[in-house]
């Protein structure tokens, strides 16, 4: 009865100790379940902010690289530009040099004034009677007159050449300019996009470091975590062996009151039974004695 009880007790002791362990374990095992999530959630959005960076990043190339092409279309059409532009500028260089020379052989100042001498001596040789000698110097002079009306024929035609050449070139060089203009907006919208996709693979680069740190971290949280679960597993067995040896103490002890109280009851009968055969006087605890033999007989 002693080693029984003492044994009871030390199995109870034993109960409580795993009930605090299994608790503390159990503590354990939602915190660590907590930062396995958290590490796992980490290494996910990382993983979500790569997808959808790289996907910026295809997107990124096919914009520059279609304006790469068309940076390329434009160059070409602003070089088919600028091919007439040299060889009439070089025409125009050329023209201005022709008639810089003749302006300066000529002596030409005004070529207005000279018609208006051309056309006065003709008047007077058509209309004024004079000597021979006057009107030999007159139609010299005439001559001379016509000669430079000539040269300042040439040279007001290259005037007006150079002034087409001009208008030519500056029209010509105006569609350049803004072709180039266009290719300068171009390019920079490219080299925009460009170093963004060098930015975007370096932040894809770092979250790559993120992700397989949080996913280490998450392994070794969850390695925790299952050796906390399998250790709990282990507890609850040993909980339920303490409490599997408990009610069996506690049947033991049960059968055995049952089995001193039905000892009790026989012989508290054979004691009644006695007294009846000898016809001794029973008395009020015979008959409570009796009726709760009866009542133990009927459980049974």
């Amino acid at each position: 009865m002693n080693l029984n009880s003492e044994t009871k007790k030390e199995l109870f002791t034993k109960l409580d100790k795993l009930k605090n362990e299994i608790n503390s374990i159990n503590k354990d095992l939602n915190r660590k379940n907590s930062e396995k999530e958290t590490w796992l959630s980490k290494k996910e959005d990382s993983a979500k902010n790569i997808r959808e960076k790289i996907a910026s990043i295809k997107e990124n190339k096919k914009k520059r690289d279609s304006l790469t092409k068309k940076v390329k279309e434009l160059k070409e059409k602003r070089r088919d530009l600028n091919q007439p532009i040299r060889k009439k500028i070089s025409e125009l260089i050329k023209l201005k040099n022709e008639t810089k020379v003749l302006t300066k052989q000529s002596k030409i100042k005004d070529p207005q004034r000279i018609k208006g001498g051309i056309d006065s001596i003709e008047v007077k040789l058509e209309t004024e009677a004079m000597p021979f000698e006057k009107e030999k110097v007159l139609s010299k002079k005439l001559k001379q007159l016509k000669k430079l009306m000539g040269e300042a024929s040439i040279i007001s035609n290259n005037i007006g050449r150079i002034k087409k050449f001009n208008s030519e070139i500056d029209a010509s060089k105006k569609n350049s300019n803004e072709t180039h203009n266009e290719i300068q907006k171009l390019a920079a919208q490219s080299q925009d996009l460009h170093e963004g996709i060098i930015k975007t693979s370096k932040e894809i680069d770092k979250l790559k470091l993120n992700e397989d740190e949080a996913f280490k971290n998450f392994v070794n949280s969850k390695k925790f975590f299952n050796d906390l679960n399998n250790k709990l597993k282990e507890k609850l067995s040993l909980m339920n062996g303490i409490r599997s040896r408990i009610n069996k103490f506690k049947l033991e002890e049960e059968e055995k009151r049952k089995l001193e109280e039905s000892t009790l009851v026989k012989s508290k009968e054979q004691e009644i039974e006695e007294k009846i055969k000898t016809g001794k006087k029973l008395t009020t605890d015979d008959f409570l004695a009796f009726q709760e033999s009866i009542k133990n007989k009927k459980k049974i």
